[in-house]
């Protein structure tokens, strides 16, 4: 299980009083979402050190991995300066669009989990950016009702064939509650897609 000491509560509240909008990653399913990740991380890739976190924001992420595999070096890209200031207090940060990083040095691990806003164009680019004999994390899911996913999907097969996913050391998914129907005074459930690969030098 993963749990939070008061040093860090105190700091992501802090980070919410400085900037309110970060309270918007600490809805249920974002949280659970990154939760899922850093046990796969965990279970799958113990040994990772060096990880760039595309997509980053806040840092949450970031900092959930700091306390999951304790000796992490964790740089954070975003587009978001603000974001990246505030990341930039704990982990080495990137102010940029992701397809247009450079890898200044060799990394274990690259996590991307915001696949569902990237066009295929973009998510192309930032994966052939990716250098070969590295690990990958991807998250997306299937909620098309969100105007900024350009590219939900609507099952695991297809999130990992649109993602160029392949050697797949882990692959499955999570079911989330999204927003509350209306219309139908019911709760919205989502599907919460991950794979982690690695890119070889076989890789199309």
């Amino acid at each position: 299980m993963l749990t939070f000491d008061e040093e860090q509560l105190l700091d992501w509240t802090e980070g919410i009083r400085k900037h309110p909008d970060m309270l918007n990653a600490f809805w249920p399913s974002q949280i659970k979402s990154k939760i899922w990740l850093t046990d796969w991380v965990k279970s799958y890739l113990p040994s990772a050190h060096k990880i760039v976190i595309f997509g980053a924001w806040y840092g949450l992420l970031a900092d959930m991995l700091d306390i999951r595999l304790k000796d992490t070096k964790i740089l954070c890209n975003d587009i978001d300066k603000d974001a990246m200031l505030w990341c930039s207090r704990r982990h080495a940060t990137q102010t940029g669009r992701l397809e247009e990083f450079t890898y200044e040095t060799r990394v274990d691990l690259v996590i991307n989990t915001v696949t569902e806003h990237l066009t295929q164009d973009i998510y192309d680019k930032w994966y052939d950016n990716i250098p070969k004999g590295t690990y990958f994390v991807i998250q997306g899911n299937n909620d098309y009702k969100e105007a900024d996913h350009v590219r939900a999907c609507s099952s695991l097969t297809e999130f990992n064939r649109i993602n160029k996913v392949e050697n797949t050391l882990h692959s499955g998914s999570m079911s989330y509650e999204g927003p509350w129907n209306e219309v139908d005074n019911r709760p919205t459930y989502y599907e919460r897609y991950m794979t982690i690969g690695f890119k070889s030098e076989y890789n199309k």
